[in-house]
């Protein structure tokens, strides 16, 4: 996703069914990412509004249930009569999908994969544990503007001790 970012775009849709995992039979120890599902992809110069707007507490409460976790909190919102300061119109245009709300995405769904890893040779001892954990609780921040950047973690995960090996590409030829 941050090559992604790097090109300006947003997928505006990250949860665990648009992640794609494969696990090669000719390498074990390695599982390549994919996201799918562009549909509801922008260029980040787009104002594209959250489509995460509820007319009433009851139906935004409802709609979290569903699917609210692998949603950044400022998507959310509950509107209110036309004309108003809480107009529909009025509150699409002040909740706008961004980086940062793909970035709390992804890191909700990292942390789902990465929970309960425990790979001696991907951690080395509890505190780079710790550090990577702390990386993706970094996406998550409730607060956009405090919240980390995808670029970020990226470099952070690459650079020692984690020295993650980034693909050229998502696709391989024998899937």
């Amino acid at each position: 996703m941050d090559r992604v970012h790097k090109g300006y775009l947003q997928h505006n849709d990250i949860s665990p069914g648009n992640v794609l995992l494969h696990f090669p039979e000719d390498k074990v120890s390695e599982v390549y990412i994919g996201v799918c599902d562009w549909g509801l992809a922008s260029r980040v110069c787009e104002t594209t509004p959250s489509r995460y707007g509820y007319p009433s507490d009851e139906a935004r409460t409802e709609a979290f249930k569903e699917r609210g976790s692998f949603v950044a909190p400022e998507l959310w919102y509950t509107y209110g009569k036309p004309n108003s300061e809480t107009s529909l119109e009025t509150l699409r245009r002040r909740h706008l999908y961004t980086q940062a709300a793909d970035a709390y995405s992804v890191g909700v769904v990292a942390n789902m994969i990465w929970k309960d890893e425990d790979d001696f040779d991907l951690f080395k001892d509890t505190a780079g544990k710790a550090r990577f954990a702390v990386a993706l609780k970094e996406l998550t921040n409730p607060d956009p503007k405090s919240r980390s950047t995808l670029r970020l973690v990226h470099a952070t995960l690459t650079a020692p001790p984690y020295n993650f090996q980034i693909p050229e590409c998502c696709y391989r030829i024998h899937i």
